[in-house]
């Protein structure tokens, strides 16, 4: 490997369980009541209450794959050593100290997987003398993906390379 594959290691912003729940037993509820209920029973204030509890949801499902997850660090590897720099600390691990690399392999970002940033790819890194790393990283295109791909089948890491596919994922890695 001649080059350095280097990409952002994001938060990506998480919603709490009891909110989705009751924001779906909502949604669930205004669906009903505006495509279901007799036109005539219908309340003026709760089909609008019902008719933004709609546009909210259409929000959340597909308008929050436009937003950019945030940026805490950078992830660079190359062929002598792992470059972690969170929060402005930065720790060189060299590849001989390494003890596994695995990574949860969500997809990659695109119109068609429905993250234009790239999706939740997990990395797991462990060092021989205890040290774990975990954190999620972007892949932004299909390029990317595969330049990463490349770099993890480096005669070094390849040993030490385990990848799990997320259930719902579209591509292979």
């Amino acid at each position: 490997m001649s080059q350095e594959f280097k990409t952002e290691i994001v938060k990506t912003k998480e919603y709490k369980k009891s909110y989705s729940i009751i924001f779906g037993v909502l949604y669930l509820i205004a669906n009903f009541y505006l495509f279901l209920l007799e036109k005539e029973n219908q309340n003026i204030y709760l089909k609008f209450l019902s008719l933004i509890i709609i546009l909210l949801g259409a929000y959340f499902l597909f308008g929050m794959s436009f937003i950019k997850p945030k940026v805490i660090g950078i992830f660079k590897l190359s062929e002598k050593h792992i470059t972690i720099e969170i929060n402005g600390v930065e720790k060189n691990i060299k590849l001989n100290e390494l003890e596994s690399i695995f990574l949860k392999y969500m997809d990659y970002g695109s119109w068609k997987t429905h993250s234009i940033y790239g999706n939740k790819n997990y990395l797991k890194i462990t060092t021989k003398n205890g040290e774990k790393y975990n954190f999620e990283i972007l892949l932004r295109n299909k390029e990317m993906k595969t330049e990463f791909k490349s770099a993890l089948n480096n005669f070094e890491l390849n040993e030490k390379f385990e990848f799990v596919k997320i259930n719902n994922s579209r591509t292979e890695f």
